[in-house]
């Protein structure tokens, strides 16, 4: 029962919930980067002494199977302090509970999770106001257990904790083992840990969370930290279908929410899921996807983009017979016309496009949807359903005095033209100075074009400011960079040609004014800050948008518009045509990035399905903001690292169209999958979902919102609520039962995992089975040490789950269980 033991079935399992009751439970055991390690060394291993203490007394070793416990009341309530409830996530109970249970000295201290530069961290809070201070924080691996334990042996005092179910568990077992009164105010699953898929048994880490399309980064990467690479392709693909292209050119916003921000840089998940779709393209073996049976309903796919290649790749999966009308001779969409092949090689794209093709999805090329193509033809063909993808190709512009000059161009059409047309001339722009207005991830694109073909200088005109570019910045090579000039907070007023015939770029600095009564912000010209830049060649890369010009004539001027996008359902991605859903680039509020492309083809397929069968198109479904643009995103806190020598590969420039970034090798991938935390992973088998060890619980559901659903488990923790409503400080609202007992339900199902047995555990199973027992008999047939025996069976008697029968005419005593 040494430490290895620990690290091997639950740390390196990915089944430590970060609480460090191991660590307050042992001087030789320390909680580094949210998990456990040794100190120093185990006194089991190194002296051979028998502990097992951190393993035996784990919440996740020592929890039983859920048994239903009825409550001794249920509440619904709000609070009726103001600061509190403005702070608060629902109805403010606990913030409330605990500041009264301070201020009336009921409690002197309070193990709390409080919010420590935006991570949970575990205190000790004497004082009530800060209760209120620090309100509303999200519960995580915070160490809360450990704290428990250091306030446990400093004072006597009344004391108290706040906590998860899991946590609640570990304050059960220091109650009984320290024999301390601790009052428990357990929490129903929080929203980061529980969610419609943890319901459902599935586990929910951040990272999936932060995926627009909901990839399980967290399974993926532990499937590769065991060396199953192609079960972590096939994972991925659950939820992706274009996994190799977005090894490459994915936001990674999955990262931005990774538990060690703060302690260490974020797991570089992107490079994992570049590495383990690499490996299955040289190594592994695609699997030959069993075409699903037909059920001879036809669905018309317009545009071969991410969104258009996702919609039918699920829809194949469930029988139907998708035909993707592309009107370009290739597919991929904007990934196969405006990313270059340094940054995403054609080889990839295609390996993944194939593997939708082949899975019986038809493919039509050189077929736009417009006069010879309407929306009543495809219904007149026989297809039911169409879902519209075509993506924003129209060239934007600022409509600026100059832009009709020679050596002018916009982006969309400069990257088309130099992918395949003129991307061998290697001397273009050999020598010259390249200006282009516009900042962001397609006016890199351009300028990493433009030094590739022999540019000497870029300069980049963006009205944002460096911090807010800092996410499109921190992917460019340093080496790189140093060829580029940024020209932060400006803008550009015209474009002239100076005598010489080189053009001008002629710009002043900008200052962002206060936002007007709909919250958009006004560019104010900084007076006298007006330069020029002498350039060779400028591009203009602000953006792209809908050509509706053919769309209008296919769908007869019916379909509903939201700034110059298409009017979408954004749960469902039905347009204002019944039967026409659509996806991608073309909607509003489109993030145009290729992930959130394939969450709405995902999404557009679940609907499809739906209503080609009759059935609700948003019953149990949400809006998911990731999904959309919803405002300019703060960049985290840090960014995944590299590995060293896969930085030093990328150093020495080459001003080549080969792929810029090199990828992990085996070792560097299994290095980078072992930081990990396996976040929540501990959920998929727990089924305590109302912290049934707790006095008193609280927690969103079963209550409408703005209130907190509250359980009282013991008298204690009844007779506390009942005497704090009796105070006044709370609100009542209606309980509903029903949605509380489903919730506690579903979890309640999720099966265990089995660990080895403690031998406290082998001694009570022993005597369950076998009836009255003596240490003898017991250490003889469990091969135990018979001190060790004496010492659990002694313990059970303690903990009332043992009774002890001693005669003089005995030998030894025997020991049975105690009968309820």
């Amino acid at each position: 029962m040494s430490f290895e033991l620990l690290r091997s079935e639950i740390i390196d399992a990915g089944l430590c919930q970060g609480c460090g009751l191991c660590a307050g439970s042992c001087k030789h055991i320390n909680m580094e980067i949210a998990r456990p390690v040794l100190k120093d060394y185990c006194i089991l291993e190194r002296d051979g002494e028998d502990c097992g203490k951190c393993y035996q007394s784990c919440p996740q070793v020592i929890q039983k199977k859920f048994k239903e416990k009825q409550p001794l009341a249920i509440y619904s309530l709000r609070t009726k302090n103001p600061e509190i409830l403005a702070k608060a996530s629902n109805g403010g109970f606990v913030t409330t509970i605990a500041k009264e249970l301070l201020e009336s000295e009921s409690l002197k201290e309070i193990v709390m999770v409080q919010e420590d530069d935006e991570k949970p961290k575990a205190e000790i809070v004497t004082n009530p106001d800060e209760v209120i201070k620090k309100a509303g924080v999200v519960y995580g691996r915070s160490g809360v257990l450990e704290r428990l334990i250091d306030v446990t042996g400093e004072t006597f005092d009344p004391i108290g904790i706040v906590g998860v179910p899991c946590e609640m568990r570990g304050a059960a077992e220091i109650e009984e083992e320290m024999n301390r009164e601790i009052l428990k105010i357990g929490l129903f699953c929080s929203s980061q840990m529980r969610t419609a898929e943890t319901d459902k048994g599935l586990v929910c880490s951040p990272c999936c969370n932060g995926c627009p399309s909901g990839v399980n980064a967290q399974g993926y990467v532990s499937l590769i930290r065991q060396g199953k690479y192609q079960e972590a392709v096939d994972l991925i693909r659950e939820n992706n279908p274009l996994p190799s292209i977005c090894g490459r050119i994915c936001t990674n916003e999955c990262e931005y929410g990774c538990t060690l921000i703060g302690d260490d840089h974020p797991v570089a998940i992107r490079e994992l899921k570049k590495f383990v779709t690499e490996w299955e393209m040289e190594h592994g073996k695609k699997k030959k996807k069993k075409v699903a049976k037909k059920n001879g309903k036809k669905v018309a796919i317009i545009g071969a983009g991410p969104a258009g290649l996702t919609a039918a790749h699920y829809l194949a999966n469930r029988g139907y017979s998708p035909t993707i009308f592309e009107k370009t001779d290739q597919t991929g969409g904007m990934l196969r016309f405006g990313v270059p092949q340094f940054r995403l090689p054609n080889y990839v794209l295609d390996y993944d496009v194939e593997s939708i093709t082949d899975a019986g999805v038809e493919l039509v090329l050189n077929k736009p949807l417009g006069p010879d193509m309407t929306i009543n033809d495809l219904k007149k063909e026989g297809f039911e359903a169409i879902f519209i993808a075509t993506g924003q190709y129209k060239p934007r512009t600022l409509h600026l005095e100059g832009e009709d000059l020679p050596n002018v161009y916009v982006a969309i059409n400069f990257l088309m033209d130099r992918k395949y047309r003129y991307w061998e001339n290697k001397e273009e722009f050999n020598g010259k100075t390249i200006g282009i207005i516009g900042g962001g991830p397609v006016a890199v694109d351009v300028a990493q074009t433009a030094l590739r073909l022999g540019a000497e200088k870029v300069h980049l005109v963006d009205i944002m400011n460096e911090k807010e570019l800092e996410l499109v910045l921190k992917d460019i090579p340093e080496n790189e960079y140093e060829y580029m000039k940024y020209h932060f907070a400006t803008s550009t007023s015209k474009i002239t040609q100076n005598k010489d015939g080189k053009l001008v770029l002629n710009c002043y600095n900008i200052e962002w004014g206060a936002p007007d009564k709909t919250g958009r912000r006004p560019l104010n010209k900084v007076e006298g800050s007006d330069y020029e830049i002498p350039i060779d060649v400028i591009i203009m890369a602000v953006g792209q948008a809908v050509d509706f010009d053919l769309i209008d004539v296919a769908t007869e001027n019916k379909i509903e518009k939201e700034r110059n996008r298409i009017k979408i359902n954004p749960v469902t991605f039905e347009t204002s045509i019944p039967g026409v859903f659509a996806g991608g680039d073309i909607v509003s509020n489109s993030k145009a990035v290729a992930i959130a492309g394939i969450a709405h083809g995902k999404e557009a397929a679940i609907s499809i399905d739906r209503y080609l069968n009759g059935e609700d198109l948003e019953e149990g479904r949400n809006y998911r903001s990731q999904m959309f643009f919803t405002g300019p995103r703060k960049p985290p806190k840090d960014y995944s690292l590299k590995p060293e020598n896969l930085e030093d590969a990328t150093e020495e420039i080459q001003w080549t169209f080969d792929e810029i970034d090199e990828m992990f090798n085996e070792d560097m991938a299994l290095r980078e999958a072992r930081r990990c935390l396996s976040c929540n992973h501990f959920c998929s088998h727990c089924q305590d979902f109302p912290a049934i060890y707790s006095d008193v619980t609280a927690g969103e559901v079963g209550s409408e919102k703005g209130y907190t659903t509250v359980v009282a488990w013991t008298e204690k923790g009844k007779e506390l609520v009942d005497n704090a409503i009796a105070k006044g400080l709370f609100d009542q609202g209606k309980v509903n039962e029903g949605e509380l007992k489903t919730a506690i339900n579903l979890k309640s199902k999720r099966e265990l995992m089995n660990f080895e047995k403690t031998p406290r555990t082998q001694v009570l199973d022993y005597v369950k089975i076998q009836g009255p027992s003596t240490i003898s008999d017991i250490a003889r047939n469990t091969g135990l040490e018979q001190k060790k025996v004496r010492y659990e069976a002694l313990r059970l008697v303690q903990l009332m789950e043992f009774e002890m029968k001693a005669d003089p005419d005995m030998t030894e005593p025997l020991f049975s269980i105690v009968c309820d």
